[in-house]
């Protein structure tokens, strides 16, 4: 899954990989190739990475990739196929341990 990062204005967008285990299912039923909101990441001070699904809370940390990758749109405009470079990977959030439940409702 990526997401895009906030960044400098004048340059390609920075965006971030989320790695994790197991599977995302939506329960409203729709697929996974449609836009929906999956969660809250945040960070802490120790450059923890933390994302609330739910009831659930996933601890990570951020990990340079060692190739950056493009994200690149297709573009079909003219008659031709052609593809522009819409953003940038250049690391990844990485969720390895086992979501903590939480207790108390989440953030609406």
């Amino acid at each position: 899954m990526l997401v895009p990062v906030s960044g400098a204005s004048g340059e390609l967008p920075a965006w971030a990989m989320i790695e994790m285990q197991g599977e995302i299912e939506r329960k409203d039923g729709g697929g996974l190739d449609e836009k929906f909101d999956i969660g809250t990441l945040s960070t802490s001070s120790t450059g923890s990475i933390f994302l609330t699904i739910g009831y659930h809370q996933l601890e990570g940390s951020r990990v340079p990739l060692k190739k950056p990758f493009a994200i690149l749109e297709k573009d079909t405009s003219e008659g031709s196929t052609g593809y522009q470079v819409v953003g940038v990977v250049r690391e990844k959030y990485k969720f390895s341990a086992r979501p903590r439940p939480l207790i108390s409702k989440p953030r609406a």
